[in-house]
């Protein structure tokens, strides 16, 4: 890969099973659109690095104890998810885009890449507010709870709240000191509401709050629903694991036509007033000077 690269594509895979073969393909939807000599770095943090041996990846290889620590004490598996963008963010700066494993990418990853820029965030799509009906066991779970930000101050949570999904999260390095209240609230909020969507939660709420928000549905596909995932899964293993001579880019052909496609109904935002979006902008950039 590039060793001058301003923009990181990263996954994280780990704990066997499937996982690698999904960000295989992944990866090989980002390779068509970027090229082998593409200015971008693909990085796969993992406890297999032997999976990902003959692709045009950078590999950093994380123990179990790695693993165990980024859980943190509530052995939380997506916290994991806020260390390696921390991480990622650390050892390359510029503009980092993490995948998880159930992706690919609809069109080229420098559409992706141009919504994140300092103040200026991105999760794959905007779902629900916390007052739906499908929110209600997260919300009772929520209420009578006061969760703080790590200067102290209390986060408004609500009915108005929006949950994003986190399955793509992109930051640019200026904005980094935002994850550690994204860890702080997720720590705090997994304890009365231990779900799978609790970083989600805390990603949304945080990169709300400090950054302007955007969305990337229109470029990467996220089918996390065991409707398409399972299928998709046995498709991967019988290609990738196949005992035939092919190029990764023939492999990527063959497995195109069988990608899930994931029709998108993003939640709509509107549009906040001048003020608003005034007053959040100041916030945020007064925050970053304080945690900096």
């Amino acid at each position: 890969m590039v060793s001058d690269a301003t923009d990181t594509l990263v996954y994280l895979v780990y704990g066997g099973g499937p996982h690698a073969d999904e960000a295989t393909y992944s990866i090989l939807s980002a390779l068509h659109h970027l090229g082998r000599r593409g200015k971008r770095r693909i990085v796969v943090y993992t406890d297999e690095p032997e999976r990902f041996a003959d692709l045009p990846v950078l590999v950093e290889h994380v123990t179990e104890e790695v693993l165990k620590e980024w859980a943190g004490p509530l052995a939380f598996c997506h916290r994991r998810k806020i260390l390696v963008m921390k991480d990622a963010l650390a050892r390359f700066g510029g503009r980092v885009l993490f995948c998880d494993t159930d992706t690919w990418f609809r069109a080229h990853p420098k559409k992706a890449f141009a919504r994140i820029r300092p103040g200026r965030a991105l999760l794959h799509i905007a779902e629900y507010r916390l007052g739906d009906p499908r929110a209600r066991p997260l919300s009772e779970s929520l209420a009578g709870h006061a969760f703080r930000d790590t200067r102290g101050r209390r986060w408004a949570i609500g009915a108005a709240t929006i949950m994003f999904n986190s399955g793509v999260i992109g930051l640019h390095a200026a904005d980094a000191a935002v994850l550690d209240e994204v860890l702080v609230l997720t720590d705090q909020i997994y304890y009365f509401a231990p779900m799978i969507i609790i970083e989600q939660l805390a990603f949304s709420i945080c990169l709300h709050e400090f950054t302007r928000l955007q969305q990337c549905y229109d470029v990467i596909s996220h089918y996390w629903k065991p409707a398409l995932r399972t299928p998709f899964q046995a498709q991967l293993a019988r290609v990738l694991h196949a005992d035939l001579l092919r190029t990764w880019e023939a492999v990527r052909r063959e497995l195109s036509s069988s990608a899930p496609r994931v029709r998108a109904y993003p939640f709509h935002l509107g549009v906040p007033s001048l003020a608003r979006r005034a007053t959040s902008r100041v916030t945020a950039i007064a925050h970053r000077v304080l945690l900096s």
